[in-house]
């Protein structure tokens, strides 16, 4: 390695957080762009909402895992900022891009709102690991 500590990686190896992370975020776009909303009758009042919150909650776990999981810091602010550009312009491409869909300030909200859980989420249990024993090795 070119003389940089194995932790000044900005960003994880390609473990398998990270390849889900991409892959969920490939179902993603694909299911809020390309796929057409068939009209149905939603479950319950909300039901998109609740949708979009699993949604971003799903990526940015799976984003803060690949880090800590990794060994490395979570960028937090890196990944919240991620998730408002991924909010802004998925609502923005829905609205503009889709003949059955549109974009909604509230689905913007419950998008940050998942990705704001999934975070807060990652960051207890990074601290929670971080203030566990360290287990000792038998010889």
């Amino acid at each position: 390695m070119n003389g940089r500590q194995d932790t000044d990686r900005l960003l994880p190896r390609a473990n398998r957080y990270a390849f889900l992370a991409v892959l969920w975020f490939g179902a993603a776009v694909y299911s809020l762009l390309f796929r057409e909303s068939d009209g149905g009758v939603p479950p319950f009042p909300h039901f998109d909402k609740v949708g979009h919150f699993a949604l971003f909650f799903a990526q940015f776990w799976l984003a803060a895992k690949a880090y800590f999981s990794d060994g490395l810091p979570v960028p937090y602010r890196l990944l919240l900022v991620s998730a408002l550009v991924f909010a802004v312009g998925s609502e923005c491409a829905q609205a503009w891009f889709t003949a059955t869909r549109e974009g909604s300030v509230a689905d913007g909200l419950a998008d940050m709102a998942g990705a704001a859980v999934a975070l807060w989420a990652a960051r207890k249990v990074a601290d929670a690991k971080r203030h566990l024993p360290k287990q000792r090795q038998e010889p």
